[in-house]
């Protein structure tokens, strides 16, 4: 899932913590400085490629306006440009990891299928290593320059960016 992927990758950028002042999908009433991630309509689906123009909006929501817009500047400059990434991953599993289950040793392991890639020790010999998995980014591009959306009845502010996003689809 597009926002979700996204806001991992913000997170490892060290823009924010994904529950905790970084959200997909809603901007919470609290707390008050957060960001948040929201789609929207795009262009329409490629129809020689597996490949989809999804819109990305990023908001931003602080009690400081100077903090804000310093905010919505990192994430524009971690954004903006970024090409050829696969962001996200499946469930964690590890493949080629199995289990070694051997008699006495010999190897005879069910090694998750890949004849036995075990030691019959339980330590895996020569795993295989994890396929790649998450969604192909080929260009996520800023379409403007951030700027400021409102000020809420509790007088923060909050400013916006958005994107045009060049993906493969899910």
């Amino acid at each position: 899932m597009m926002l979700k992927e996204i806001c991992a990758y913000l997170q490892s950028q060290g823009a924010g913590t994904l529950e905790t002042n970084l959200f997909w999908g809603l901007m919470p009433d609290q707390p008050d400085n957060c960001i948040a991630l929201f789609e929207y309509a795009g262009s329409p689906p490629d129809l020689h490629w597996n490949g989809e123009y999804p819109g990305l909006q990023v908001r931003v929501r602080d009690t400081s306006y100077a903090a804000a817009r310093t905010k919505i500047g990192e994430i524009m400059t971690a954004l903006h440009g970024l090409y050829e990434q696969t962001l996200g991953s499946g469930d964690g599993d590890e493949a080629g990891n199995g289990n070694g289950n051997g008699d006495e040793g010999n190897g005879n392991g069910n090694g998750n299928g890949d004849e036995g890639n075990g030691n019959g020790n339980g330590d895996p010999v020569d795993p295989m290593p994890a396929p790649v998995t998450g969604t192909r980014y080929l260009l996520i591009k800023a379409r403007g320059s951030p700027e400021v959306l409102k000020r809420d009845a509790s007088n923060r502010i909050e400013f916006f960016i958005n994107f045009e996003i060049i993906k493969e689809r899910d």
